[in-house]
């Protein structure tokens, strides 16, 4: 809706070194006659693809991304929070992920194992994420995988940083289709500016669907 309403998919505004998300958004409102429809629309922010509050400060370049909830809500942020590996996760990374991803439903998405260098996520696929050759869009099985690697990280460097990625390469060894993937991220070195990670995309049946390495950048957050 902000995207048809604004007429492109991206805006740019200026704000002084150092103003907030909040601040952002109202500059965001006051163009292209967004303010009233931001204040209606429920809205995640992430700032460099790290979940955000209205008090996080932003800096030259910063890419601030509004995304909208997904049906499930929170019926399924709350099966995200009751997953079996998600008190590990959250212990490690220092509870300051606000809230869980908004596409959790889209993807299934929770947290199934947790410790230092290491997580794995459940993923639970379904035909809504195919492509028209009937298989689950490559797209998707890459956001999986991202979405394994990034925390990996966070688990090793803990509270108060942020993991955006600069650089994926994806394997797609074999077609999946509606059902459970399990993703698994893995630090393969951490440097205190960049991060390198392997992750790899299992079906039910523990045949590996897709293979990824990425490196990402280290942020200290505040």
């Amino acid at each position: 809706m902000l995207r048809e309403r604004a007429g492109c998919d991206s805006v740019t505004v200026d704000v002084p070194e150092g103003a907030t998300v909040r601040q952002a958004l109202d500059a965001v409102g006051a163009r292209h006659g967004l303010g009233e429809l931001l204040d209606a629309m429920p809205v995640v922010m992430a700032v460099n693809r790290d979940y955000a509050t209205d008090e996080v400060s932003l800096h030259a370049g910063d890419e601030l991304a509004l995304i909208p909830p997904v049906s499930g809500g929170e019926a399924a942020a709350e099966e995200f929070r009751n997953a079996p590996g998600y008190e590990d996760f959250m212990r490690l990374v220092g509870n300051h992920v606000p809230r869980p991803p908004a596409y959790i439903d889209l993807l299934g998405m929770r947290p199934i194992h947790a410790e230092p260098g290491l997580v794995r996520f459940e993923f639970q696929a379904t035909e809504q994420l195919y492509n028209p050759a009937g298989v689950v869009q490559g797209g998707f099985l890459t956001a999986m995988l991202d979405e394994s690697m990034g925390p990996a990280a966070l688990s090793v460097l803990g509270p108060g940083h942020g993991i955006p990625t600069l650089d994926l390469n994806i394997s797609f060894l074999r077609p999946a289709t509606a059902g459970r993937l399990v993703g698994e991220g893995r630090v393969v070195h951490l440097g205190s500016s960049v991060a390198f990670l392997e992750g790899h995309l299992m079906d039910d049946e523990d045949e590996v669907v897709a293979r990824a390495t990425a490196t990402a950048r280290v942020v200290k957050l505040g």
